[in-house]
């Protein structure tokens, strides 16, 4: 027999919602929806409160940090998108400046004014790799650290590097993708951004992924190697970025720099990647700085030498390029 459907009650919306709710939800929808006056009884006795303009948290007291967070994207409403600082946070950014304002992006058709701790920009840019975290709909990490960068005021230029810095280490995103966004992104602001992204690029020159780049364009035997590509997989799931990428054999290389986070979630999360890779048949070549530096041509053995058994024995993959 087909189960009947159900319209959500309060209570299960309060749960996802973190405890908030807007007018609209309240009043009406819902088979426990609120009259106006209950709604008023609660605001006038402090069992709920107004924490932004038809937008209410069903309790008293200070607001988490994922409570402004989710409440900010409820008035902005649809389409809504967090970025800034709030953003990183939530993709566990650990150099993200302090901001007491959430920044929310919505599509440039829509007029909204800020209120309070809610910093609202229309933009005719909505980032198209933004993904769900906590039920929050989050920019990619190039948008959130192009956008901290361009809206924090007062950011100063060491600030702006090392949040560079620690998004490219951690692999959260590339080079290429923060300086897509300095060319596609707003003019105002960007200087920071761009001097940023200079001096890093510079001294990107010298570091252990120019090193390997080097090293495997100097051997015929290897083909066109993608570096820091973005990945997908059969069904268009988002893979880790590796440092380099051979396509047809399925090779990834890695180079494994000194973490900022040495904790065990980070030692977790580098479990992780290397599981997602070997789940899609992906072979995984890790080496340190130290290897690149001292022998670099014993590396460069391994990778030709992984190459031309993984051609030979016509590896097969699902994995694509995003």
């Amino acid at each position: 027999m087909p189960r009947r459907w159900t319209r959500p009650d309060l209570d299960g919306l309060l749960e996802k919602q973190y405890g908030l709710v807007r007018r609209d939800q309240v009043l009406g929808g819902l088979p426990d929806a609120l009259t106006k006056g209950a709604l008023r009884w609660r605001l006038e006795r402090g069992v709920w409160q107004t924490v932004l303009p038809a937008v209410y948290a069903t309790h008293g007291g200070p607001l988490s940090r994922e409570q402004r967070a989710f409440a900010s994207l409820l008035y902005a409403g649809e389409s809504a998108q967090l970025t800034g600082p709030a953003a990183l946070q939530l993709h566990a950014v650990h150099s993200a400046p302090a901001d007491e304002l959430v920044h929310v992006l919505i599509p440039d058709r829509r007029r909204l004014s800020p209120a309070r701790f809610a910093a609202v920009s229309r933009t005719h840019r909505l980032d198209p790799r933004a993904t769900a975290i906590g039920r929050m709909a989050v920019v990619s990490p190039a948008r959130a650290v192009a956008d901290t960068v361009r809206m924090v005021p007062g950011l100063d230029p060491n600030a702006a590097r090392t949040l560079v810095v620690e998004s490219l280490q951690r692999r959260l995103t590339t080079l290429d993708a923060l300086q897509d966004e300095l060319r596609d992104g707003p003019k105002r602001g960007s200087l920071l951004l761009r001097a940023a992204l200079s001096e890093v690029e510079q001294g990107l020159r010298g570091s252990p992924l120019t090193q390997l780049r080097e090293l495997c364009a100097s051997n015929p035997a290897l083909p066109t190697v993608r570096w820091q590509p973005a990945l997908i997989g059969p069904d268009g799931e988002t893979l880790p970025t590796p440092d380099g990428w051979i396509a047809d054999t399925a090779i990834a290389l890695e180079i494994i720099a000194p973490d900022l986070d040495p904790s065990p979630e980070a030692w977790t999360r580098r479990l992780r990647r290397q599981q997602a890779f070997t789940e899609y048949g992906v072979l995984v070549l890790t080496f340190t700085a130290n290897e690149l530096r001292i022998d670099p041509a014993a590396v460069l053995a391994t990778i030709v030498r992984a190459y031309l058994e993984r051609a030979r024995a016509g590896v097969r993959h699902t994995v694509r390029l995003a």
